[in-house]
Formats: structure tokens, sequence, C-alpha cells
């Protein structure tokens, strides 16, 4: 498939950016988590491989996927792989999804007020590859209306997406249970993503979400399965994870920037979870 130079459709008043045949770039990984954005972001890879640090999962990226990044879900490139990944981007601002109607759902209120989230990764989905390359096509050519066409092709898209790209959350029953609950950790939950690096305590979490200790940490549990000081560890060992391949800082000063205050117990938790000690993993 030829694929044409790098272009960027943006419109004042329009809610949907698509920026085309861009190319991968290692991200510094504190750069992108200042980053975060409310749009739903939507890469459909065409070329090459690229992983990527999404949430704290990390997920390879290859030709023909098509990658997912919930609203304000923190996510970095951190390898290019032996041929750096080429992708189209879309960028859907949530007041796409305004004056819908009944038939679609409140995707705003879903996916910024009550935790549920797409998944991430979609490989070799011929539906949405075609969706997504009508789009890129429909924003080059700008025929009559078309506008109306690429929203259509969107809308199209999150049908799919709402009908089986969204992530298990058991029955309806547990999701309505989870959903209720990730309110009330919310802030807690964004508290770590963005501080993790500082200190911080149960005590201080439980008061940000104004309920009591004990009930801050079953819920957290409930939402997480986990509790708060796993959940805080493991986003910061991944944190580490992708700075020890991607940096040439110390195992010391990442261990700092990371929130461990004595090296030593940090290269004890890596260990632990992850099966090796960070000097070999960055020697690998």
């Amino acid at each position: 498939m030829k694929h044409e130079e790098h272009l960027s459709f943006e419109e004042e008043d329009f809610p949907i950016i698509i920026d085309t045949c861009r190319t991968s770039g290692v991200d510094n990984v504190e750069d992108a988590r200042r980053a975060l954005h409310k749009a739903i972001e939507i890469k459909y890879f065409y070329e090459g491989t690229s992983t990527l640090l999404i949430g704290t999962s990390t997920v390879v990226a290859r030709a023909g996927d098509v990658i997912v990044i919930n609203p304000y879900e923190f996510h970095a490139t951190v390898d290019l792989g032996e041929e750096r990944g080429k992708y189209h981007l879309f960028m859907v601002e949530p007041e796409f999804f305004a004056g819908m109607g009944a038939e679609m759902p409140d995707l705003r209120s879903l996916l910024l007020a009550e935790g549920a989230s797409f998944r991430t990764q979609f490989c070799n989905d011929d539906r949405m590859r075609r969706i997504l390359l009508r789009a890129v096509e429909e924003m080059k050519t700008r025929a009559p209306h078309y506008r109306i066409a690429v929203r259509g092709l969107m809308l199209e898209l999150f049908a799919l997406l709402l009908r089986y790209g969204m992530n298990d959350m058991g029955d309806h029953a547990n999701r309505e249970h989870v959903v209720r609950y990730y309110a009330v950790v919310e802030p807690a939950l964004r508290r770590i993503r963005d501080g993790y690096a500082e200190r911080c305590t149960v005590g201080e979490l439980s008061e940000l979400c104004m309920v009591s200790k004990y009930h801050f940490c079953r819920v957290f549990k409930e939402v997480t399965g986990m509790s708060t000081m796993q959940y805080l560890n493991e986003y910061r060992l991944k944190i580490a994870e992708t700075m020890l391949e991607n940096t040439d800082k110390s195992i010391a000063e990442i261990a700092c920037a990371c929130g461990f205050e004595d090296e030593s117990y940090f290269c004890r938790c890596y260990k632990k979870k992850l099966g090796t000690s960070p000097g070999k993993q960055r020697t690998r």
C-alpha cells in the first residue's frame, strides 16, 4: 500500500482530528505523563512495530493493529522495534457524542465519570481498518459533505467498539457495582497516576476520597483487585521498567524518580515482580 506524506486535518469546529502517516518516536515518559488528554485516541498501524506503555500495560503494536487509548489514560511509545511503527492517528473529542439522542450511550459520562473503558488492542480487524482508511480518504479528498461522511464512519467504528470492544467488567450487576465504587476511589487513582513519584499513604488517599480508611481500602480492592500499596508499587515498577530500557539514568536515580526511597528495596521489589534484577533487565 502506498502512503503519502504526513498530513494533519484539524478544524476548529469539528471534534475529530485526523493525522496521517505518522512515524513512532520514543517518548520521554515524564513528558508523556503530563500530556494526558480527554480525547479518545485511536491509532491504526499500517507498517512496522512499536511497543507502547498504556496505563501500566505494555502493548506491542504491529501492522494491521488498531490501538485505542481511553480518556486521561497514560500512554507513551517506549520502543520502536526493528522497523519503527507508522500509523494514522485519530483524536475524537467527547463533544463528538453530544446530541446523539437515546440511541447512543452517553460515552462522555461512561468513560470520563463512570470508569468504563474500551479494550486497548484490536489485531487485524478488517472492519475497523476499512472504516479508518475511508475516514482518512474523506478528509484528504474533502468531497462535498465529507464531514457528514467522517462522522458516519466514526459512529460506525464506535458501534463496533461498544458491541465487542469494551473491557470485560463481569455481569451487569457486578459492572454497576464496580462503576459505582470507581467514582469513590477515582481521586486516589488520579493522584497515583499524576504523583507516583511522591510519597503518599493510605490515610492521605482515603482523605482525598473523603471516606474512612477502612472503607477506602475495601472499595479500592473491589475496583482494582489489589491493595492500595500493591497497586502503587506495581504502577511505579512499570514506569521504572520503561526508564531502565529507554534512559541512561542510574538505577538509584530511577528508584528515586519512581518513588522508592531505598535502592535496595526497589531492587527487591523489581526482582519479585519481574523475575530479574534492574541491572540484568538493563543489560538484556
